[in-house]
């Protein structure tokens, strides 16, 4: 690798990259399993853990949390509704 390499790698069309991966995971999530999505999510976890073995803290389990519970009552309100 040398300078040219580097300063290919710095210019490149950051934006498309974006948008190919968006196109790449929303196809494969069309056709992954639970399993196989499952499977990704754990990948995910796993190199979060290996980048930041503190992950999660208290405050962002606690943070995680409340999201859930949210989304949760949120989701009960619409099912109680009658139809």
């Amino acid at each position: 690798m040398d300078r040219d390499d580097i300063l290919a790698f710095a210019r490149r069309d950051w934006a498309m990259v974006a948008e190919s991966k968006t196109r790449y995971w929303l196809e494969r999530k069309r056709t992954l399993s639970a399993a196989e999505l499952l499977a990704v999510g754990d990948g995910l976890r796993r190199h979060a853990l290996a980048v930041r073995p503190d992950w999660p803290t208290d405050a962002e389990r606690a943070a995680d949390l409340a999201t859930h519970e949210r989304v949760t009552e949120a989701l009960r309100a619409v099912s109680a509704r009658p139809r």
